[in-house]
């Protein structure tokens, strides 16, 4: 950064080459933080999901009827199934194109109940970056619309004190002039 060894130099022209970079390490910490955010909560992502799995069982089942459709590709279908506990039964969420008698994988609780399946990684990826990517581009705005405003600031003031010098030193300039 330029020193203030030239008379002509103010303060704020100080102020006005340190902003960049203020500017700089500003958006760094503000890249670090985003990135530390997206990891923590990729990590409580994951961990939310081990929890949901925890106690989940796989088992396959038979569509004991046909489904009807819920959502684009999704259907709710009755499902019959054994496993240790006996026989169950259950209305849970199935592919659309399911027919009766088609065997579907679906988790299960201690309990018999159907649950979703917790979320893989990849949507846990996708989270954390998609809220990482968010604040930080929040930040830059916040950041490049300060150092816009800090600009205008010290030219606004810079225009004031050379109109104020200006009208000291301009009527003993208009003196000397041989023009004036």
């Amino acid at each position: 950064m330029p020193r203030r060894q030239n008379p002509l130099r103010r303060r704020s022209d100080s102020l006005r080459d340190w902003l960049p970079a203020l500017l700089a390490l500003s958006l760094s910490i503000a890249g670090a933080l985003s990135i530390l955010l997206g990891v923590h909560l990729y990590l409580v992502l994951r961990a939310s999901a081990d929890r949901q799995a925890e106690g989940l069982h796989r088992v396959v089942a038979v569509a004991a009827s046909q489904p009807f459709q819920v959502a684009v590709g999704v259907g709710i279908a009755t499902l019959d199934w054994t496993d240790a506990t006996g026989k169950h039964a259950a209305q849970t969420s199935v592919p659309a194109t399911t027919r009766p008698g088609d065997q579907v994988p679906i988790l299960v609780d201690q309990n018999g109940v159907p649950r979703p399946a917790p979320p893989p990684a990849a949507q846990s990826t996708g989270t954390a970056a998609a809220y990482a990517s968010a604040v930080f581009a929040g930040s830059v705005v916040l950041l490049t619309g300060g150092h816009a405003w800090a600009r205008h600031a010290l030219d606004r003031r810079a225009a004031r004190a050379w109109e104020e010098e200006w009208a000291l030193v301009e009527p003993r300039w208009n003196r000397r002039n041989p023009r004036g």
